[in-house]
């Protein structure tokens, strides 16, 4: 339903109620030379308006509260986070387009301006969940190959370009940042590095940005931009060696 749509509903209703009301109370009028003071009969429909009126506002919170963005992004986070563990049924270079009638498209076709899939899923979450400015927090729940083993790492989004002519991916520029402490010092390091965001896998995947070669991706749900799940590969081999847990820093 759009909005706005439900409280002229509403409003409507109450109208509906009150005429067929009037019109009761005027078809048990008496005669003008005979009528008299209607005063009680409308007290009550004052105070059946009342407790209608105050119906029709708990169902519009009621209903507000199963439309609330907040809640169905939860949920569709949820979704996700099954989807993941049963399998799509897709292959990693495809996307599912989801619903009651499931279909397969390749990733490069997701965001690319052209309905592929029969639901037209496929268009619609095509705004990146990353913009310039942006830093993610992670921690660590493994680490077996970073070389200063550090409590958290951050990535600082410092630029994003979208392409015009392959819109199924976007280019981003960002800092990783990393603490560090050992026996004799102890500080913080950043290390520029390029990257792209690809909407059909909801990942940004980062280029080695120093001379370990080791790679960091992150993976969104593709409901909850805050939250991406880190993933550190080692860039000849592909194995994952560390994984984190990013969420976004609030100012």
């Amino acid at each position: 339903m759009k909005d706005g749509t439900f409280p002229v509903l509403l409003a409507a209703l109450a109208v509906a109620h009150v005429a067929v009301y009037v019109n009761g109370l005027q078809a048990t009028t008496l005669p003008a030379a005979a009528s008299h003071d209607h005063t009680e009969e409308f007290d009550k429909l004052d105070d059946r308006l009342d407790k209608f009126t105050a119906r029709l506002v708990k169902l519009e919170e009621r209903i507000a509260s199963r439309i609330d963005p907040a809640r169905i992004r939860r949920a569709k986070s949820l979704q996700a986070r099954v989807v993941k563990v049963e399998g799509t049924g897709c292959s990693k270079s495809q996307y599912q387009c989801g619903g009651s009638d499931p279909q397969c498209v390749s990733v490069l076709f997701v965001c690319d301006g052209n309905k592929d899939c029969r639901n037209g899923e496929d268009e619609k979450n095509c705004d990146s969940p990353v913009k310039a400015g942006d830093t993610f927090v992670g921690n660590f729940i493994f680490d077996k190959c970073t070389r200063r083993r550090p409590e958290h790492m951050t990535f600082e989004i410092t630029a994003v370009q979208a392409s015009t002519s392959f819109t199924s991916f976007i280019k981003v520029r960002a800092n990783i940042g990393s603490n560090f402490q050992d026996d004799r010092f102890e500080g913080d390091v950043a290390a520029p590095t390029i990257g792209y965001y690809s909407f059909g896998t909801h990942k940004i995947v980062f280029n080695p940005a120093e001379d370990d070669r080791l790679g960091l991706t992150c993976e969104f749900d593709g409901a909850n931009p805050d939250r991406c799940v880190g993933r550190i590969k080692q860039e000849a081999s592909g194995d994952i060696c560390a994984k984190l847990i990013f969420v976004r820093k609030h100012d």
